[in-house]
């Protein structure tokens, strides 16, 4: 019979493997608090990077690289790289129309910026440098499984001993350390390995039937192990997120199959029964979330096909304009991205909605570039016939006897209507150096027998003093003072006001409004006060005013155009897709042009205002 110290000696070495059980299986169960640990960091680094400017996405990638945790982020790095060609698309987009409008054809466009090329080759780098971890990982996870059982076969030499005193204890609970330190295993020998170490410990768990207090103290210590796990895996029935609950499921029976050691055999049937009730509720979910997402799938199919009739359609159009096939092409594109945002289909449409998808599209692709390849050719003549009228206005210039061409002068203004239209890149350049050219003539004619007299003399003589004087008064530096002086400035200027002679009124009003900057006033007002400046100089000619009241009348209705079709384009967006790059773009872009709006309305209320003031004084007098 054993003494009592030796009985306690054995119970303190006993209570000392179950310890070390038991922080093994810790570090299992930590696992699920590692992984939303892990998820949720992640979140918060994309709430980071998703504020980056894409040209700082490359210096971000590398920053992830250099750090000792890099094979961990894996899913960080996948995100990552989504946003970026989210947002890559999304610009490429847009260079793209913009060369389409300026007249390039789309079959030629390029665009391949820097920070694309280094983000991509970090990402070659990242891929290269995972391969070569898990080539030594591989050779590790060998070197592991021979150490395990050489563990395994110290384990068996323990128990062939038939001993169970101190030394005995203390080896075997040495053995079970240096087993769950060693590491992984490759997955195809883990399930094996463990068998076999679990056999040969449950062995020597039979060693302890001479002391059953031991052993009922083994047991009882892993039959609240796995009544914990229990426990998890019954909460995880209200895991909303079922992929999350299975995975955590899986990880909860590797802990019980891989790192628990065994109970009292009246208990072991309960328990597992009880383990596999929650395991059968979990995966009667994951059967039905897989109906539904087969369902889900399946609808995104017929959307799909009728996204994909939708561009055929457009196709078969075949316009005749380049502001129609601007339309259809814009279209396009909106189907395009509607189509790449719906979800996955069945497997087994995959195949054949992405051919028929990409068959519609080729065909209006080259139906397109045949219409912009015609176009082409029409728009080189153009450009040659309004060069021919440019040259002969040219040389009407330069003769002698130019006086004698006012006729034919008008005649190429019409003739200059009827060369063709160009694209946005050639016309203005070509209309700007036309209308110089028969400006000069006309103004050369209008003024060809003009003499000044003493009374013009005169006024561009006071207009000179004017702004001389001007410059050299003191200008009042508050808001309401200045624009009274300014008020006052502009009543004498009508005085020696010209349309006909001298060209000082732009001085005038460029003095003027710089000295706005000089005084205290809000960013948000100083615009509004240098238009009212403006304002005071045109108020009097009933030309000018009408010019300025059209013009911000069409600026408002392009912006209302504007935001009204960006506004229609929020409803290709689900109610989910706050974060998508696109959406956040078309609504950074309506803020910006409801901005714009306000302030264009402003000033034309600035100018009814004041018109109004005028007709007012009008009726008075």
């Amino acid at each position: 019979m054993k003494s009592d110290s030796t009985k306690n000696s054995e119970i303190k070495i006993a209570d000392e493997v179950i310890t070390s059980d038991k922080n093994n299986l810790k570090k299992g169960i930590n696992q699920k608090t590692l992984l939303q640990n892990r998820v949720t960091a992640e979140k918060n680094i994309k709430h980071e990077w998703h504020t980056l400017d894409i040209e700082e996405y490359p210096t971000y990638l590398k920053e992830i690289l250099k750090k000792s945790d890099w094979i961990n982020k894996n899913t960080t790095i996948n995100i990552l790289n989504n946003d970026f060609e989210n947002k890559f698309k999304l610009i490429l987009y847009k260079k793209k129309i913009e060369f389409v409008n300026k007249g390039g054809n789309e079959i030629d466009f390029f665009f391949n910026p820097g920070y694309k090329k280094d983000f991509n080759d970090l990402l070659r780098e990242y891929k290269n440098k995972k391969n070569q971890y898990f080539k030594d990982l591989s050779k590790k996870q060998k070197t592991n499984l021979a150490r395990k059982k050489e563990i395994i076969e110290e384990i068996k030499k323990l128990i062939d001993k038939n001993q169970h005193d101190s030394n005995t204890y203390k080896n075997f609970k040495n053995l079970q350390d240096a087993f769950y330190n060693t590491g992984q295993v490759p997955r195809n020998e883990n399930n094996n390995i463990w068998q076999t170490y679990k056999f040969h410990v449950e062995r020597f768990y039979d060693l302890l039937h001479l002391n059953k207090e031991l052993r009922d103290k083994d047991y009882s210590n892993n039959y609240q192990e796995k009544i914990k796990i229990i426990e998890k895996a019954e909460k995880l029935a209200d895991v909303e997120n079922i992929q999350i609950a299975i995975r955590e499921l899986n990880n909860l029976h590797r802990l019980w199959k891989n790192e628990l050691g065994p109970v009292s055999r009246d208990k072991r049937e309960g328990l597992w029964e009880r383990f596999q009730k929650a395991t059968k509720h979990i995966h009667q979910k994951k059967n039905k979330y897989n109906k539904d997402i087969y369902s889900i799938r399946k609808k995104n199919y017929e959307a799909k096909i009728e996204l994909i009739n939708e561009i055929k359609k457009i196709s078969n159009n075949k316009e005749n304009s380049h502001n129609k096939w601007q339309i259809s092409i814009k279209k396009i594109e909106e189907l395009k991205n509607k189509f790449t945002s719906i979800g996955r289909v069945p497997k087994e449409k995959n195949k054949d909605i992405w051919n028929a998808f990409r068959d519609a599209t080729k065909i209006f692709n080259q139906e397109k570039n045949n219409f912009y390849k015609n176009l082409k050719i029409l728009e080189k003549k153009s450009i040659e016939s309004k060069y021919k009228l440019i040259n002969e206005v040219d040389n009407i210039l330069m003769k002698e006897d130019w006086r004698n061409y006012a006729e034919r002068i008008k005649e190429i203004q019409s003739e200059w209507k009827n060369t063709g239209r160009v694209s946005k890149k050639y016309s203005e350049k070509l209309w700007s150096e036309f209308k110089l050219k028969t400006n000069n003539f006309f103004e050369k004619f209008k003024n060809k027998n003009k003499i000044l007299n003493d009374k013009e003399i005169e006024i561009i003589r006071e207009q000179k003093n004017f702004l001389k004087k001007l410059m050299s008064e003191k200008i009042p530096l508050t808001p309401k003072k200045y624009e009274t002086f300014i008020f006052d400035k502009s009543l004498d200027w009508y005085k020696i006001r010209n349309d006909d002679i001298g060209n000082q009124e732009k001085l005038v009003l460029k003095f003027l409004s710089d000295k706005w900057n000089e005084i205290s006033i809000p960013k948000n007002k100083l615009e509004l006060k240098i238009y009212q400046t403006r304002l005071y100089f045109i108020k009097n000619n009933e030309k000018q005013i009408n010019n300025e009241h059209n013009s911000l009348r069409k600026k408002i209705e392009d912006i209302r155009g504007e935001l009204n079709q960006l506004e229609n384009n929020l409803d290709f967006f689900s109610e989910s897709s706050t974060k998508n790059p696109l959406l956040v773009e078309v609504n950074n872009k309506i803020k910006e042009l409801t901005t714009k709006k306000l302030f264009v309305e402003s000033k034309l209320k600035l100018l009814k205002s004041m018109l109004n003031q005028s007709i007012k004084k009008d009726l008075d007098e």
